[in-house]
């Protein structure tokens, strides 16, 4: 399950505590990190470095299986971002768990150049988007045939989960 109420903060003792207690057997969480990451363009500042140890704590307490750094599409593909993306790796708390990166103007396979050698997955849309290279985990983006709040049809349930057998 991912958290999203974390893209905007971190929530409090109580709040993790209550999820914890109120998740089943066997739940798995992720964490979306905070979007004045991204907004910085992923800069390595003393603020964003407090957020991801904040995160990186958050994700721990939870035992979430990865933390989500979003984007939106004025963090566009380029030299600069790319550059900044890998060096953005190189700066994360050393106990995060595996990062995925989804951002909205990027290709997968983009992303995963942009990183390197640095261990680090794309989310992608398994219905619009080329997968990107195999990994040891996917993460897949399903935002919805017209945005976060609709629906899929049959027939695109039965496409994603086609797709889910053959990973």
């Amino acid at each position: 399950m991912e958290i999203s109420d974390t893209e905007i903060a971190i929530p409090g003792a109580g709040t993790i505590r209550r999820w914890i207690r109120e998740a089943p057997d066997n739940f798995l969480f992720t964490v979306v990190a905070p979007k004045s990451v991204s907004e910085s363009g992923f800069r390595r500042t003393k603020e964003n470095k407090a957020t991801c140890e904040a995160v990186a704590e958050l994700a721990r307490d939870l035992k979430a299986k990865a933390v989500i750094f979003s984007a939106d599409e004025n963090f566009k593909h380029g030299k600069a971002n790319r550059a900044a993306l890998r060096a953005f790796l190189g700066f994360l708390p050393p106990k995060m768990p595996p990062i995925v990166f989804d951002l909205d103007a990027w290709k997968p396979s983009d992303i995963v150049a942009a990183c390197g050698d640095r261990p680090a997955v794309a989310a992608y849309d398994p219905l619009t988007d080329d997968p990107p290279p195999k990994a040891k985990m996917v993460y897949l983006r399903l935002p919805g045939p017209a945005g976060h709040r609709s629906r899929y049809d049959e027939a695109a349930v039965a496409k994603i989960a086609e797709h889910c057998k053959s990973l």
